[in-house]
């Protein structure tokens, strides 16, 4: 019975005339906001570790677990919920998310120990599956001419609102307590982004629900890759895991990693992670074309993060930014491209598919080599695990340009 109540909750249609008749712009502004906001959430509190590493006694391996912690219910959630949105109807499950994160921001909020720390990211990170889905469908159903602009619009949202996180919660750590104030602000602005969507009238869903029941159109598709374009999916998957392996470090423990050499403050600790994201997002609107953009791109996000272990070395704070802006700019350059040939060569029966899983592999980046680097830092130093790891993520980063080259001249040959 409960079941069936579940049922017949999310899948009734709504009455055409319930709900605040919004214009298209103000639908867009809340499927955007929507798609900024969480990642926004995810990254607030980047600046903050070193004041719960002061509050709860946590060690590197601890901050690097509970910046992870949001990773898992993502890479599962994006395969599991990103069709959702299709039997549900976008509205519903874009509340849904928004609510997921605000109960994700309550428990960090009031959490006094680890375990608060990591079930509060864990709940943001499915707050950011449930919504990446919906949101890049709802922006899609309200622009189908712009194609161009849809894409352009989820990335700025998504990567952008990545990127405002550090600086936005390390300005408001300076206005009263380092913790309340960032996330009662967030807070705040969550519950009026939900208002404001519940109060919207809802479109009906863009399919019906499956002959044999409710869970069966929720169960996911079986994953496929199309054998025509499985070497650019390695490719594309390869640099974008290495990629979110060095923003998961300026994510987690670079802020207080790097607060000495940058003045101590709170938001010069996020300011590192601040600009890595937004330097690669800005590189998507960068009018760059070359043959060999992708390798040279690697190469030069390569050098960068060598420059960044010297300037960590020499105490040059000027030259951190700097690289760090170049190896933002440098792996958006190459990302998009690696990213812009993979989707031409996937037909568009296999492309969510397809997509969903290189994302998969993407995100792991986050995990996996940025926990080992918080709990090698713990046990070999700080300086020499940071710098291994940098220097680690540049050696594959040169590997990957030397296969995009080698990749270039085959399919050259080919044609």
């Amino acid at each position: 019975m409960l079941l069936n109540l579940v049922r017949e909750f999310l899948l009734r249609p709504i009455p055409a005339r319930r709900g605040w008749d919004a214009p298209p712009a103000v639908r867009i502004g809340l499927a955007t906001s929507s798609l900024g906001l969480l990642p926004l959430g995810t990254n607030l509190i980047t600046p903050l570790f070193p004041v719960f590493q002061e509050r709860m006694s946590l060690g590197n391996g601890a901050v690097t677990a509970a910046f992870v912690a949001y990773i898992l219910p993502v890479v599962i959630g994006l395969p599991l919920f990103g069709h959702w949105s299709e039997y549900m109807g976008r509205r519903v499950v874009l509340v849904t998310s928004l609510t997921l994160g605000i109960l994700a921001a309550v428990v960090v909020l009031t959490a006094s120990g680890l375990p608060g720390l990591l079930a509060g990211r864990a709940l943001h990170g499915l707050a950011v599956a449930l919504s990446f889905g919906a949101g890049a469908a709802a922006l899609r159903d309200l622009l189908p001419g712009e194609p161009d602009l849809c894409a352009r619009i989820i990335l700025l949202a998504s990567v952008g609102g990545g990127a405002a996180g550090p600086l936005v919660g390390g300005w408001l750590s300076e206005l009263g307590d380092p913790v309340g104030v960032p996330f009662s602000v967030y807070l705040v602005t969550l519950a009026v982004v939900v208002i404001l969507l519940a109060a919207v009238r809802a479109n009906p869903p863009v399919l019906a629900p499956r002959p044999h029941g409710f869970f069966e159109s929720l169960r996911p598709p079986r994953p496929s890759l199309p054998r025509a374009a499985s070497r650019s999916f390695f490719i594309t998957s390869g640099t974008g895991f290495v990629s979110f392996a060095v923003f998961g470090f300026f994510l987690s423990v670079a802020p207080a990693f790097f607060a000495p050499m940058l003045g101590g403050a709170r938001i010069m600790g996020g300011l590192t992670g601040a600009l890595i994201l937004g330097a690669s997002a800005c590189a998507q609107l960068l009018p760059i074309h070359g043959r060999q953009r992708a390798a040279v791109s690697l190469m030069v996000m390569a050098g960068s993060l060598v420059l960044i272990v010297s300037a960590q070395i020499q105490q040059l704070p000027g030259m951190l930014l700097i690289a760090v802006t170049l190896t933002g700019l440098s792996q958006g350059l190459g990302f998009r491209t690696l990213f812009g040939a993979l989707n031409s060569e996937l037909p568009p029966g296999a492309a969510a598919q397809s997509v969903s899983l290189m994302y998969v592999i993407t995100y792991l980046g986050s995990a996996l080599p940025v926990l080992g680097l918080g709990y090698g830092m713990d046990y070999w130093g700080a300086a020499a695990a940071v710098n291994t790891f940098l220097l680690g993520a540049s050696g594959c980063v040169l590997i990957i340009a030397g296969v995009c080259l080698v990749h270039h001249r085959q399919a050259r040959g080919a044609e």
